[in-house]
């Protein structure tokens, strides 16, 4: 197969797990030989996508998630919230922290989609959750990045 074409397969897949859980995309781009400023940029920009992405189609996922759980279990039922440890915390921090608190736990600790849509459901004002969002992830793209080449995991790997 054409060198190239492998490289923008890595380069995709990178930038697809980071879209989704950005925790493990610091890692699997060192695993997959890029240097550390090639890691950042390509982890960063997998998670943007990913938080771009579900800001603007979480509108129409929330609905739909609505729609099949009414249709399952009748209106009474779908509006039952239960509460376990996730969900105590987000509270919890939303209450302590508000949306900056409730950011800086999205990428790391709960993935990019839920995250985004929680912080668009609680907050208002998509221009600011977007910023707050960037921002939270610049920082954790900067961290485990540098944990990653820090750790250089990849060596332990049986090639």
């Amino acid at each position: 197969m054409n060198e190239g074409l492998i490289e923008w397969l890595k380069i995709l897949e990178i930038i697809l797990i980071a879209s989704v859980k950005f925790l493990f995309s610091p890692f699997e781009a060192e695993r997959q030989g890029f240097s550390y400023r090639e890691s950042l940029i390509i982890t960063t920009t997998g998670g943007v996508v990913g938080i771009l992405m579900f800001t603007f189609i979480g509108e129409g996922i929330a609905y739909s998630w609505k729609k099949i759980q009414s249709s399952f279990f009748g209106k009474s039922k779908s509006r039952i919230k239960k509460f376990n440890r996730l969900t105590r915390l987000v509270i919890s921090i939303k209450n302590k922290f508000g949306v900056m608190g409730v950011s800086m736990i999205t990428p790391s600790l709960i993935s990019i989609p839920v995250g985004t849509l929680i912080i668009n459901r609680l907050y208002k004002g998509k221009f600011k959750n977007l910023l707050v969002l960037f921002f939270a992830l610049l920082i954790w793209s900067l961290t485990l990045n540098s944990i990653a080449y820090y750790l250089r995991l990849s060596q332990y790997l049986v090639k």
